[in-house]
């Protein structure tokens, strides 16, 4: 604290030193000019140019001012800027185009196969083409045999009532369970479809072979 008053006590002192120096210049400034004042002050009033401002114009200022050859020197003046209408694109070349129109060629429809009809058997003997089917409700695991409905093939629930003799490499007779198909009337005609075991019985050729030729024995 008596740090603080110290402190406080100086700038006041100083301050008021400040004012006390500061007094006589204000006065000095309050007091009326001198005569070497007023000299320099109305010599700056008077009119330094010697030339007669109200019958000197244009290039005769210019001249009387020597500034005419700083203009001489300056070459040609800058004229106003033109502007001239802008000039059309020139028109692109054009091509004469023609479209062409190409026929796409019809094919030919393949013609269609006729159907190959079968004569009816004749007798109790139709030899032809046999397949293998996987099997038939009630006669899995069993060696059968399906007909064509013109042989009389149809599905007959175990027990069968109807054999035939089946011949490739052997002769096996075969119950006749099942109808199929087989093409009958074409050109890919079957004349019997066997059950895996069923070509076994009578041939020796594998399944993977997938036809062979039989002759069914339709009297049993």
């Amino acid at each position: 604290m008596p740090d603080l008053l110290r402190r406080v006590a100086v700038l006041t002192i100083l301050s008021a030193l400040g004012i006390v120096l500061l007094a006589p210049l204000s006065a000095r400034s309050a007091l009326e000019p001198s005569s070497e004042t007023v000299s320099l002050l109305n010599a700056a009033d008077e009119v330094t140019s010697t030339l007669d401002r109200s019958t000197l114009v244009g290039r005769e200022r210019i001249t009387a001012a020597g500034l005419a050859p700083l203009l001489l020197d300056a070459g040609d003046p800058i004229g106003p800027e033109s502007f001239t209408a802008p000039q059309p694109m020139p028109t692109p070349a054009s091509a004469f185009m023609e479209a062409t129109l190409y026929l796409k060629p019809t094919p030919t429809p393949a013609p269609t196969p006729q159907p190959v009809v079968a004569p009816p058997p004749s007798g109790d003997t139709v030899s032809g083409k046999a397949t293998w089917y996987c099997c038939t409700s009630g006669y899995r695991g069993m060696a059968v045999v399906a007909l064509p409905g013109a042989l009389g093939g149809h599905y007959d629930p175990a027990p069968a009532s109807r054999y035939v003799t089946v011949c490739a490499d052997r002769c096996v007779s075969l119950p006749v369970v099942d109808y199929c198909g087989c093409y009958w009337g074409t050109a890919n005609q079957k004349v019997a479809d066997l059950s895996p075991e069923a070509w076994a019985a009578v041939s020796d050729s594998p399944t993977s072979r997938g036809v062979i030729q039989v002759t069914v024995h339709l009297g049993g």
